[in-house]
């Protein structure tokens, strides 16, 4: 039997590394298409997706996350559930795109926003089926292929969206393109499920897709019923994610919401890094809590660690250095949004601990105590944001964020106590925090004496930011080094993950061949 950290090795990896290249590609993009769009009309661009991923857990309900737990612990229960799930989620998608625009329109949004939401809801069709599907993939910590389906995504949307912005056209037409990379990916997934047999190669998922007789509408409101916590988790995260967007484009101006959604875009396209691997631990610990219980807590301990390893330092070099990554990557029309830049890069950290300790509360069979959990952080999160956002605008929005995300981890850490008595806070949170302080104080160093006349010579400030960003982390893995905090053992386990990967690719190689019909 493999090992837990074998299957999790390769998942993340597969995970991590199929996509940071793409992901890369995307962040570029990313600044490109606030470039080009200007602050007012990527408010719009950005008020438009709100509305549809504010309301997009009506078109899921929790299912994807009920699918992945239910096929981890018995396989035989996919054809049911892809089945069902799919046909199910392409109706509830229909009623979510009508409340989308209904609620744009009810809100005053001019025609081209509705237009957008339209066309942005949309892609709820799309990921009605592909949703599902991923659903088996992950359950079957088959994450090389999700993963590699997730670039298939991203590239043909930058591909047509690229076209779009040379061409100067809409922003509609870049809602469309968002749309055409749904649909690969769903047709991909599609492909590759039917190809990975199922009960020794005696049926193929595939089935639930082509087969009527896998649809019982009659099993329907149970799997809503079953599937609900999962759901207001969901609705909570959409709403605490989203409602911030939809209020600043209601009392604020479009610029205003171009500051704010280019400073947040900046954070969360570095999540991709905790969802990778929260994504390939949450199939294998749900197994292993059950074969092996008395792992979890180490298993536990080595998983946030890595996480708020990974994410303080970005937390603390980003605080310091807010002002030239704004300047370098968006020039002086956006210079606004480094404030909120400031504020907002403290939810990362926060982020990282929160997607993984509501993993472990589902995976200990505490969903509804996760949803209440979330209900609590959003209740506050909405309250905060319908008082402020009005007359503190963006500013406010950011700090709501934060204190939002705040309170949902301290409370997953208070309910989660008994199962995190045995890590050791020391080594999981000191050693890293110590390390991005020592880094920040070098940082600030750097940026008052040694690199001062670099910054002001003209074409070179992005270098001077460069070199700081490279000395900044070789000054935190000195650190860790010193404090010991990551050393022989953690340099054994990325090797070993390295290979693994490799062997990794030889068995999906194979696994594809042997499935192939």
């Amino acid at each position: 039997m493999k090992s837990l950290a074998s299957t999790v090795a390769r998942n993340s990896l597969f995970s991590l590394t199929g996509q940071i290249a793409v992901k890369l590609l995307s962040f570029a993009f990313t600044v490109y298409v606030v470039r080009r769009l200007g602050d007012a009309t990527f408010g719009r661009y950005s008020t438009a997706l709100a509305y549809v991923w504010l309301f997009a857990i009506f078109s899921d309900l929790g299912l994807g996350t009920y699918m992945v737990r239910e096929i981890a612990k018995d396989r035989s229960r996919m054809a049911e559930l892809l089945g069902n799930v799919v046909a199910l989620r392409l109706l509830l998608s229909v009623g979510t795109v009508a409340l989308a625009v209904g609620a744009a329109a009810a809100l005053g949004r001019p025609g081209d926003v509705l237009t957008g939401v339209f066309i942005a809801g949309c892609s709820l069709f799309g990921f009605a089926v592909q949703g599902p599907l991923d659903s088996v993939l992950i359950a079957r910590e088959r994450l090389d292929y999700s993963a590699m389906f997730t670039v298939a995504n991203q590239l043909v949307f930058i591909g047509l969206g690229t076209l779009v912005l040379v061409r100067g056209l809409s922003y509609l037409w870049l809602l469309a393109a968002q749309l055409c990379g749904v649909l690969v990916a769903a047709a991909l997934s599609a492909v590759a499920v039917r190809r990975l047999s199922v009960s020794g190669g005696q049926w193929a998922v595939a089935g639930p897709l082509t087969t009527a007789r896998w649809i019982t509408v009659r099993k329907w409101p149970g799997l809503v019923r079953a599937a609900l916590p999962f759901g207001v988790i969901g609705f909570a995260l959409g709403l605490s994610y989203q409602l911030d967007t939809v209020l600043l484009s209601t009392y604020r101006s479009d610029a205003e919401v171009g500051w704010y959604r280019a400073a947040y875009n900046l954070i969360f396209s570095l999540t991709m890094i905790s969802h990778a691997i929260c994504l390939a631990l949450y199939p294998s610990l749900t197994r292993r809590r059950v074969s092996m219980p008395q792992d979890m807590v180490r298993a536990y301990e080595r998983a946030l660690k890595y996480l708020f390893l990974l994410s303080i330092p970005i937390a603390v070099g980003t605080t310091i250095l807010a002002g030239p990554i704004i300047l370098s990557l968006y020039r002086q029309a956006l210079a606004p949004a480094i404030t909120p830049l400031r504020i907002l890069i403290w939810v990362l950290p926060l982020l990282f601990l929160s997607e993984f300790l509501g993993y472990i509360v589902i995976i200990v069979d505490r969903e509804r105590r996760a949803a209440r959990a979330l209900l609590v952080s959003t209740g506050c999160n909405v309250l905060l944001n319908l008082i402020l956002i009005p007359r503190l605008g963006y500013l406010a929005a950011s700090v709501v964020t934060v204190v939002t995300e705040a309170v949902l981890v301290g409370q997953y850490l208070w309910e989660l106590r008994g199962e995190l008595a045995g890590v050791n806070r020391v080594e999981v949170f000191g050693k890293p925090l110590l390390a991005a302080l020592v880094m920040g104080a070098v940082l600030i160093a750097m940026g008052g004496i040694a690199l001062r006349g670099l910054q002001d010579l003209r074409g070179l400030a992005g270098w001077a930011l460069a070199v700081r960003i490279i000395l900044g982390g070789a000054v935190y893995v000195g650190m860790l080094w010193l404090l010991k905090a990551f050393g022989p053992e953690e340099l054994r386990f990325l090797t070993s993950a390295l290979l693994r990967r490799q062997a990794a690719g030889a068995e999906a190689a194979e696994s594809v061949e042997v499935a192939a019909p």
